[in-house]
């Protein structure tokens, strides 16, 4: 944990006094080291280029953070916490992939977003490969016709029968 303290110390210093366009490198720089590695590494690890993705994610711009969901929605022990604040994001264009694709998301998670997000998420939740009943409930309740449709169409969505 200090670890990553550190690092996100050392990354402030760099950060607070540089461009939005040295931000973004920064960001696209440590995105890519981790999807390099992915594969091998630990939890720690993993938490540790998740607090400094998370310290980064707030400080660049929408396309970049577009570039970053895409990248780790498929990423099978992706940064959690990123992918929460992707997520959550306003911006379907940013939280869209995430919310359609990452295997990391729970179901508590995507209950959370369908309670508060836009028709627009709701639309990407509901095309996830498998979505329970209690995630299908909520988009069947908040979402458009289109969602509703999408949930029906979808054979990895298992309805209630509430829904």
């Amino acid at each position: 944990m200090s670890e990553s303290r550190s690092l996100i110390a050392e990354l402030e210093a760099a950060v607070s006094s540089d461009s939005p366009r040295k931000r973004t490198e920064i960001l696209r720089r440590v995105a890519a080291l981790f999807l390099h590695d992915a594969g091998r590494l630990n939890t720690k690890q993993v938490s540790v280029f998740d607090d400094v993705l998370v310290h980064l994610v707030g400080r660049v711009e929408a396309k970049a953070l577009i570039e970053l969901s895409e990248s780790l929605c498929v990423t099978a022990n992706a940064p959690v916490e990123t992918l929460r604040r992707l997520a959550n994001d306003d911006r379907i264009a940013v939280a869209g992939p995430v919310l359609a694709q990452s295997p990391r998301l729970t179901e508590t998670d995507l209950i959370d977003i369908a309670k508060s997000k836009s028709d627009d998420h709701l639309l990407a939740i509901s095309g996830r490969r498998q979505i329970t009943e209690a995630v299908s409930d909520i988009l069947m309740d908040r979402g458009s016709a289109r969602v509703a449709r999408r949930l029906v169409e979808n054979s990895g969505t298992r309805f209630s029968n509430a829904s």
